[in-house]
């Protein structure tokens, strides 16, 4: 019975073995390299072209911010309400929220029942004054004066609700029945704010000059005080010296009382990026992301100040740099 024995192998089998384990071992090593370096080759590039998509860049422009507090009020103008001259359909001519002048045509009125054959006349209505003309009513016209404060005690003020009523086109109207008001855009306006003496840093009185605004960004309206009423619960009346169309088209407002105003380059909060304990922004220069220090003068809410001496105006500020480094491309 014969038997089977293991024949050790030579040493040069041995080193070509070893020989071809190595050299799989850095075959493997080098694909696992190149992989490596493929998936951050794409990763980088990919990131590059996602940041050069959404990166949002404008030119710096001179603002205003304020630091404000809510001074909620009613706004009274003088305004005049027209009525139907006769029963019939209701047709504007004039759009709503525009200015006209003395004797424009602002509507018609169709007279007879068009469903029974009767066409009967077309009237026209025409503007009685010049002014900003508003089809929709808010009940409050003959309420709120500037005489209001004489007229009217502070539980009645608090109950002031509004009534709106608007005439649509082909709605049939009485004789009489209001259908549109055209409000003087030249005269000064008013307003009528309450506030408790703890919400403002000092009383409201009489020909005190204050400033307000529609929001902390701007405009900002002058306005006097008129009339105060009460101590600690107060309603003021205010004459507004240059209110915006804006800020006169509608009865019930939310003016901001402002403290202090602060002017400079106006960003996003999200626009100023913190390195090594400085402040600055990035620009677009020859469409590459390049960091520049600037000097923020005031914060308010989520926008910013820069005091124009640290930034150029016109200069193109990336508003969202948060995936920026520098020298990378962008739009």
């Amino acid at each position: 019975m014969s038997r089977l024995t293991m024949v050790p192998p030579g040493k040069d089998a041995i080193k070509k073995r070893r020989r071809k384990f190595w050299l799989r071992l850095l075959l493997v090593i080098a694909v696992i390299i190149l992989c490596g370096f493929g998936v951050w080759w794409a990763k980088e590039k990919l990131q590059h072209l996602f940041v050069k998509a959404v990166v949002e860049v404008q030119p710096a422009k001179l603002g205003q911010l304020s630091v404000t507090r809510p001074l909620p009020g009613w706004i009274i103008r003088d305004e005049v309400i027209i009525s139907a001259p006769a029963a019939g359909r209701f047709q504007r001519i004039a759009k709503d929220s525009e200015r006209v002048r003395l004797g424009a045509p602002v509507a018609g009125l169709q007279s007879g029942n068009a469903a029974e054959g009767d066409e009967g006349g077309a009237q026209s209505v025409p503007a009685p004054r010049a002014g900003l003309l508003e089809f929709r009513m808010d009940g409050l016209e003959s309420v709120l004066t500037p005489r209001v404060l004489d007229t009217l005690d502070p539980g009645q003020l608090k109950a002031l609700t509004e009534k709106p009523t608007e005439v649509q086109n082909d709605d049939y109207v009485n004789r009489g029945q209001p259908i549109f008001k055209i409000i003087d855009n030249i005269e000064k306006a008013y307003y009528l704010t309450h506030y408790v003496m703890t919400d403002l840093p000092k009383p409201l009185v009489p020909q005190m000059r204050i400033t307000l605004a529609m929001s902390p960004t701007g405009p900002n309206i002058s306005g006097k005080v008129v009339q105060v009423r009460g101590v600690d619960d107060v309603w003021v009346l205010i004459q507004l010296l240059n209110p915006s169309l804006d800020a006169i088209k509608e009865r019930k407002a939310s003016l901001l009382y402002v403290e202090q105003t602060h002017k400079g380059i106006l960003l996003p909060l999200e626009a100023i990026v913190e390195r090594e304990g400085e402040k600055g922004v990035w620009l677009s220069e020859k469409n590459r992301a390049q960091w520049h220090p600037v000097t923020v003068t005031a914060t308010v809410n989520e926008q910013v100040i820069v005091d124009p001496a640290t930034l150029d105006e016109k200069s193109l500020v990336v508003q969202n740099p948060s995936w920026l480094e520098p020298g990378q491309e962008i739009k």
